[in-house]
């Protein structure tokens, strides 16, 4: 089907014209033969990069030029800036886009006049429960990564955000998914239309690697071979016979690259660069993927010119300052990059992945070796994908990845303007491991996603939203909400469900967040409402609550972190070995009458969650002490990616419990929380608490400013602009004079200096 065919504006048929789209693609066509322009619901599977985001752009199109909103919902902040960048340039011309992926605390007022809105799934459902009226001018919402549900970290909340949308209106649902098994069970549930297709753009060869050759599976569309566990990936009988039907209908292919290197890796990476093609090296931890970008770093240096050398020169220069004084992390990111190397990972800060990613994408940085979180994040296809790691540590050991975690891995491979095809490669530890590659993952299936609905913390955080939103009145509603999910369709049994319900209701009316009134309805308290709005788990709140009410402890700033610290949105906390215990309680000891609560004693069961969550609280008390990320990374083994996680739950946190305190009533301690809470952001000493409230002034600037007698605005004004520029450079000395009132005030001597 031709793009001129479509029933689109001729303003979006051009555009489409001119970055080269001339016809769909089957999937695309699918979809529109289906509906999907008509408003149809639909859940489109297909493997990566097969062009689900034109469906979704064709859809988006069709609801803007009828004057209705449409969201786009995606699972992680970096992937909403990047559609939201993407949006932007397509319509922003003709429609107000918009991202909201901040704020918690927020009924997301300043987005009834935007036409788009690119948000995560968790800021939706924070804005839900400030029952916002724009809401129900939405015709349309686009779920990336809808096959999400199976996680358990993010899978409940999509859940109950999408069937609280199907009970509050009526809109067209797009989700996009990669290829699952059980789509058919999800497009039902949601009763939508089910566009499935193995289509790529791009040829994606998968294969194993061994003994300097790969082996490339091919024809392998008819045979799938459904994932098996370890022990039984294949029985004897009609399953044997099965396996060897199989086999017949296998074509294999060859490629031949040698060993001229002293890690398959590394000769498989070496084999793409020497074809001027790019490669994404998977492996299963931080500490791999650092070690992996240095090895292959000493391989590409080789290949570089004298102009890659000089862009990776600034690049590295770029992110080794990212942080004002560098980490060792970054000092060996910094190392790699200037090699054509680079690491990614969530230990990284974001302005760091960001700029990896960005140059990779424009070929400066040849290879990244990557933790599997790259796979579901931003788009960064290349040539070849090398999947070194199959197998990752879990609670029961070493175990085998998921099908579908592979695919999403392998699917990176191939870009449509650069090449004919892409290469998704595994490394076999063993020549025996290559049948079991093959049959596990090239031609297994990927598993059936599941509902995760089913786990205390999660009901309680959306039971009491429910409750203080009016969304349901009584159990029998509560009931028949959670009827209508993804978990009773697939079960079609709540009663475990409803057990825990009734459990979590009780307790909200234990914390004083509802009553039950005799008649069995609900009615939430005014701590309750305030308490959903804040999106905080009820049990935090409770904890906050009790730990103020104790008549303990103080409000210095240890006991309201190591406070923090025990809640569930701070987890996971750092682990305690051995030789750390004794060292810890020490401490505990001449802390414990300045604490909220006493610790539990060593023989409970609890007390090695408090020793964990009293490490945390030190580890933030250093960062807030201004200890160097440095010496935070050797001391704790945090990196800054990691502090800077920990920090941002901890601000949310402060900003709660400051409400909270107001409610009750117990303003006296909200000057010390606030204090508390700026020191967090920036990793500061209370001393330098005035001096970040100006712009552009974070920690390392700010003490550096104060050790030179600058600490106040009147400090500020009387500073002649050449010493401040020597101490803080030259931009952000003139931003720092023209907050003071001085925007023309500047040294006789150096009036170039502003020029």
């Amino acid at each position: 089907m031709e793009v001129t065919e479509l029933d689109i504006s001729e303003d979006l048929s051009e555009k489409l014209l001119n970055k080269g789209i001339r016809e769909l693609n089957p999937p695309q066509e699918q979809a529109v033969d289906k509906g999907v322009l008509k408003g149809k619901s639909m859940i489109v599977s297909s493997p990566t990069a097969s062009g689900k985001t034109l469906i979704a752009t064709l859809a988006i199109s069709k609801v803007l030029e009828r004057g209705k909103k449409a969201i786009y919902l995606v699972p992680l902040k970096a992937l909403a800036s990047e559609k939201y960048r993407d949006y932007r340039k397509l319509f922003g011309n003709d429609y107000n886009v918009s991202i909201s992926i901040g704020d918690k605390d927020s009924s997301g007022s300043g987005l009834s006049s935007k036409d788009l809105i690119v948000m995560t799934v968790e800021k939706l459902d924070a804005v839900l429960r400030h029952n916002p009226t724009w809401i129900r001018d939405v015709d349309l919402v686009v779920e990336d990564e809808i096959h999400l549900l199976n996680s358990k970290s993010r899978g409940p909340t999509l859940e109950v955000t999408l069937t609280r949308l199907r009970e509050l209106m009526e809109f067209q649902l797009l989700g996009l998914s990669a290829t699952i098994n059980n789509s058919d069970v999800l497009a039902d549930w949601l009763d939508s239309v089910l566009v499935e297709s193995n289509y790529r753009p791009v040829e994606l060869k998968e294969g194993v690697y061994w003994d300097g050759e790969i082996e490339f599976f091919l024809n392998k569309e008819d045979v799938n071979i459904s994932s098996r566990s370890e022990n039984e990936l294949f029985k004897r009988g009609s399953e044997k016979l099965e396996e060897e039907k199989a086999e017949e209908k296998i074509e294999t292919e060859s490629q031949d690259i040698g060993k001229k290197n002293s890690k398959p890796t590394l000769d498989l990476f070496q084999d793409a660069l020497e074809g001027n093609k790019q490669t994404i090296n998977f492996v299963n931890s931080r500490k791999s993927a650092e070690a992996e970008a240095e090895k292959v770093g000493k391989v590409c240096k080789s290949f570089l010119d004298r102009e890659d050398l000089k862009k990776l020169e600034e690049l590295s220069e770029d992110i080794r300052e990212v942080l004002g004084s560098p980490t060792k992390q970054c000092k060996r990111l910094s190392r790699c990059v200037k090699n054509g190397s680079a690491f990614h990972h969530a230990g990284l800060t974001s302005q760091q992945r960001k700029m990896v990613e960005e140059a990779f994408r424009r070929d400066i940085i040849k290879s990244v070796s990557a933790t599997p979180t790259l796979a579901a994040g931003v788009s960064l296809p290349a040539f070849r994908i090398i999947i070194r790691d199959l197998k990752r540590y879990t609670d029961s050991g070493l175990n085998f990845i998921p099908v579908l975690e592979y695919k999403q891995m392998a699917g990176r491979a191939g870009r449509p303007e650069h090449h004919s095809e892409g290469q998704a490669v595994s490394v076999a530890k063993n020549q025996g491991m290559k049948k079991e590659i093959r049959d596990r993952y090239i031609l297994g299936e990927p598993e059936n996603i599941y509902s995760k609905l089913a786990v205390e913390p999660v009901l309680r955080m959306h039971t009491l939203s429910l409750i203080a939103t009016g969304f349901v009145e009584n159990f029998n509603q509560l009931k028949s909400f959670f009827s209508e999910t993804f978990y009773a369709y697939q079960y079609g049994d709540i009663g475990e469900i409803e057990n825990k319900l009734m459990g979590v209701s009780e307790k909200l009316e234990e914390y004083d967040f509802i009553h039950i009134l005799e008649d069995n309805s609900f009615k939430p308290t005014r701590i309750g409402r305030r308490i959903a709005e804040l999106y905080i788990d009820p049990e935090t709140a409770y904890h906050f609550i009790d730990c103020m009410e104790s008549k303990r402890g103080s409000s210095t700033s240890l006991p309201l972190l190591n406070m923090l610290c025990q809640t569930v949105e701070m987890k996971p906390l750092l682990r305690v070995k051995n030789k750390e215990v004794a060292d810890l309680e020490d401490i505990v000891g001449r802390e414990e009458k300045k604490l909220f609560k006493r610790p539990p004693d060593p023989w409970n069961p609890d007390y090695e969650s408090f020793l964990e969550s009293f490490k945390t609280a030190i580890m933030m008390q250093s960062w807030i002490e201004e200890v160097e990320e440095d010496r935070m990374m050797e001391k704790f083994g945090i990196t800054p990616g990691g502090i800077r996680a920990k920090v941002n739950n901890a601000d949310w946190l402060l900003y709660s419990l400051e409400e909270l305190t107001n409610l009750k009533g117990w303003e006296d301690i909200n000057d010390n929380i606030r204090k508390l809470r700026t020191r967090i952001q920036h990793g500061i000493k209370e001393e330098l608490v005035k001096l970040v409230r100006f712009k552009q002034i974070g920690r390392v600037r700010a003490r550096r400013l104060y050790n030179n007698g600058i600490r106040t605005s009147t400090d500020i004004r009387e500073t002649g602009f050449t010493k401040l520029k020597k101490l803080i450079g030259k931009k952000t000395a003139k931003k720092l004079k023209e907050q003071v009132g001085q925007e023309n005030v500047f040294d006789k001597e150096n009036i170039m200096d502003y020029f």
